[in-house]
């Protein structure tokens, strides 16, 4: 199975340490975080890579070099929608979408994979719960036994569905390509990969999720400077990825 990891973000949130550096190559303990999202991969048994980048990608591209991945470029930082939609000539069957900013227990990541492949799902999300006051920058997500059934992206107080909210890391087949074409723009001006995923279920097509306790994601300053100094060296987050 491949991997596409979106690399393309300006990392807006973690300025001022972006603006030199994308946030893939953050370091995480010493390691750029895009490092560890590719060996928790690895270890799930997911060995072929496409990275889309776009802001200061030739230094995602000079650290990868001696890696057999494919690079895509996107033009524009339009949204994580547009940026699948520049990898999907490379793309047939089942793959993975995930953040360069996200990581996930290799255990839940093959656990979604059997879900995907066991129940013939269209999309499998990952999903967490949060807070009110953290789901308005992430997504909402309405959840009936194991099916999706709403999401919304950025939501309003007054849109919350639940506390549950999708990881930036899915699995889709090819109905997928069908779906992108038809996103439009949102509100912030960038196509939602999200809002291809509503479509789908408007469609009826089959949508599962798979609920973490356990995640990492790089999206703020705080973040980062808990990972690097507060968490201590048994956290779930570097037994994994050693």
């Amino acid at each position: 199975m491949k991997a596409v990891i979106l690399a393309g973000g300006l990392g807006k949130r973690l300025r001022p340490l972006t603006d030199h550096v994308p946030k893939a190559m953050l370091p995480i303990r010493g390691r750029p975080i895009i490092d560890l999202i590719i060996k928790n991969l690895r270890s799930a048994e997911i060995n072929r890579f496409i990275i889309v980048t776009g802001y200061l990608s030739e230094q995602i591209r000079q650290h990868l070099r001696k890696e057999d991945i494919t690079f895509v470029k996107q033009e524009e930082p339009l949204g994580s929608g547009d940026a699948l939609r520049s990898a999907i000539p490379l793309l047939k069957g089942d793959f993975v979408v995930t953040a360069s900013d996200t990581l996930l227990p290799v255990d839940h990541i093959r656990k979604l994979i059997d879900l995907h492949l066991g129940k013939d799902c269209d999309a499998t999300l990952s999903l967490k719960r949060l807070s009110d006051k953290e789901i308005v920058n992430s997504s909402t997500v309405l959840l009936r036994k194991d099916s999706i059934v709403r999401i919304i992206e950025k939501p309003s107080r007054e849109e919350i569905l639940s506390n549950i909210s999708a990881c930036p890391f899915y699995i889709f087949n090819d109905r997928i390509k069908d779906y992108l074409p038809r996103i439009k723009k949102s509100k912030r001006g960038e196509y939602e990969l999200t809002s291809a995923i509503q479509l789908m279920i408007d469609d009826g097509l089959r949508v599962k999720g798979l609920l973490t306790k356990e995640w990492f994601h790089l999206s703020n300053l705080e973040d980062f400077l808990k990972v690097n100094f507060d968490y201590p060296d048994r956290y779930w987050l570097f037994s994994v990825s050693r």
